[in-house]
């Protein structure tokens, strides 16, 4: 992509530079955007050193200083006003990297109900139906909508049918993180980790991988899913060094702080996780989206631990809700729920978890709905899960998410005799006959 057109400055929007080349806000207009002095970060698009193209137009670069503006996390009714003007824009709707651009924007705002709307109509545009890239971006950005909503089996199918045609370079790294993420969510673990595998993503990361920083948040989040918090935590903060250094700051990115402050809650690193959790809310106040907020609220308030962290997270709720941010909603809620249970309010509790239950029964989310379904029956009756060692409920709850026994073995670097003796130790303590009831019997906190 040839930058060296655009304004190589990282000063306010409507600030002009004295003897440098301007480029106008919108085709036609009279408002100029400088530009970052290197190429801000967009996933999915190859803007680095040495990455050039022939032709540049202006639409590009105010869409790329709209994506800055975006990764530093300011600005937000500025980056829906001007990535909604490129996105009507003959110059930007000619060029696929513009308007992926712009769609990013519009997705970090929170502003889904407008993607979705712009990939109808791209959709009806026949020059969109000639290339493959041109599908691509509007498949993943309909996708990311999906995903964020909720609808996680409809973002499994894409995902898996993308992935198995094969993607361009560009886009193979968002794609394998974003299907990571998405198994993560529906619970199933190990096949998150077979496609990590099949990628050679297991291990360090090579500098070329294209987004590997999405990469790298995706594993950390199954890291953290199968107990494994200090991968975790590793993998969340990696991340994040990787993003600061490309000045992105805005948690609506990746939220790389609150969850990775979730991962140290469950380590016993307090002070840590109140740390991260503190700044993601700090960040996420300041870029101001309604999703982002309540995310970071939702990590603080299970960070902090306190008389106040029932009214944090009830705030939480509500802004999710409002964000209709259903993939964190049913989290948010069921956490919300065990607080509630803590404090011996069972009445609320119980309406907290039928709530976060409806939410994944409309997402057609089964883990969630079954964890929800635990969690009443665990209000109902004691913690069976309390009778068992440190060692059998991690083998137990590995088990719980689909996790072979060579595999716990594998995590834990244990024997396989070794798993198959504590999961019948822990078979035996709650009552039960095999792996399949454990999610039933299993306290799912």
């Amino acid at each position: 992509m040839n930058l060296q057109g655009c304004v190589p400055a990282d000063l306010p929007p409507d600030q002009l530079l004295p003897k440098q080349r301007r480029h106008r806000g919108q085709p036609g207009s009279g408002a100029e955007v400088p530009l970052p002095r290197t190429p801000p970060y967009v996933p999915g698009l190859a803007l680095r050193e040495g990455e050039r193209r022939h032709q540049r137009i202006d639409s590009i670069c105010v869409a790329l200083h709209t994506v800055h503006l975006a990764n530093r996390g300011t600005s937000r009714t500025t980056v829906i006003q001007r990535a909604e003007s490129m996105l009507v824009s003959e110059e930007c709707r000619a060029d696929v990297d513009c308007v992926w651009s712009a769609m990013l924007g519009l997705i970090y705002a929170g502003d889904l109900a407008s993607v979705e709307a712009h990939c109808q109509s791209f959709g009806q545009d026949p020059a969109w139906a000639g290339s493959p890239r041109h599908r691509e971006v509007l498949t993943l950005a309909r996708l990311r909508v999906d995903m964020l909503s909720g609808h996680a089996p409809t973002a499994v199918e894409v995902l898996d049918t993308l992935l198995s045609r094969g993607l361009s370079r560009s886009l193979s790294g968002l794609a394998i993180a974003w299907m990571v993420e998405i198994l993560v969510q529906i619970g199933a673990f190990e096949r998150a980790h077979g496609l990590l595998l099949e990628h050679d993503l297991t291990g360090p990361i090579g500098d070329d991988f294209p987004d590997r920083a999405l990469v790298l948040a995706a594993r950390g989040a199954l890291h953290i899913a199968a107990g494994q918090f200090r991968h975790g935590i590793e993998d969340y903060r990696a991340s994040g060094r990787l993003l600061t250094s490309w000045n992105v700051l805005n948690p609506a990115v990746i939220p790389w702080r609150s969850k990775a402050a979730l991962g140290a809650l469950a380590a016993h690193r307090f002070d840590l996780a109140v740390a991260l959790a503190e700044d993601e809310l700090a960040a996420a106040r300041k870029w101001g989206s309604p999703r982002t907020v309540g995310c970071a609220l939702h990590a603080l308030a299970l960070a902090r631990r306190g008389e106040g962290s029932v009214a944090l997270l009830e705030q939480a709720v509500e802004l999710l809700d409002l964000a209709h941010a259903r993939d964190e909603l049913m989290q948010a809620l069921y956490d919300l729920s065990a607080l509630q249970a803590k404090c011996e309010d069972l009445v609320e509790a119980r309406s907290t978890l039928e709530a976060a239950g409806e939410v994944a029964r409309l997402c057609r989310n089964g883990f969630w709905v079954e964890r929800a379904e635990s969690g009443l029956r665990h209000l109902d009756g004691p913690d069976k899960a309390g009778k068992l060692t440190k060692q059998e409920l991690k083998i137990a709850r590995l088990a719980r998410a689909g996790y072979s026994n060579r595999r716990i073995a594998e995590v834990l670097f244990l024997t396989i005799r070794t798993v198959e003796f504590h999961l019948s130790s822990a078979y035996r303590k709650l009552g039960i006959s095999g792996r399949r009831e454990l999610v039933a019997v299993l306290s799912a906190s």
